[in-house]
């Protein structure tokens, strides 16, 4: 990492993955640090408002506990970034586990501290397992 930003950008990830574990709650707080409020993702081709992608990612957790594994590659360049990952996802009606890999363009805004490297809009795609049911 050649710059502040870059390293910010690393720790927040970094950062993230270990609040994924932690539930949707925990999940939702560390989002609201992560994302600028006007914030977007666009998840399988469908550009969600943070809002949007909050209440998306609410049902999901209701429906299955999820898991983030490890990082395969981080790129951080400038205020951009891709990563690819894997995800273990149980299915909490069936008892099914599955892996998933997914891969993320994040495009991130330097603020002042102490609100820092923050996400202006991100890009994700996965193997996704529940799409073929």
């Amino acid at each position: 990492m050649s710059s502040e930003l870059e390293q910010a950008i690393k720790n927040r990830l970094e950062t993230g993955f270990k609040n994924w574990n932690g539930g949707y709650d925990q999940w939702l707080e560390w989002c609201n640090t992560l994302y600028e409020p006007d914030a977007h993702y666009n998840v399988y081709g469908k550009r969600l408002t943070l809002e949007e992608y909050k209440h998306m990612m609410g049902e999901f957790f209701e429906k299955y506990d999820i898991r983030m594994g490890e990082f395969f590659n981080m790129l951080v360049e400038d205020d951009w970034c891709a990563i690819r990952y894997r995800t273990y996802i149980l299915d909490k009606a069936t008892g099914t586990e599955f892996e998933q890999m997914s891969f993320e363009f994040v495009h991130f805004k330097d603020n002042a501290q102490p609100i820092g490297a923050r996400v202006i809009e991100g890009w994700a795609t996965s193997t996704n397992p529940l799409s073929s049911d």
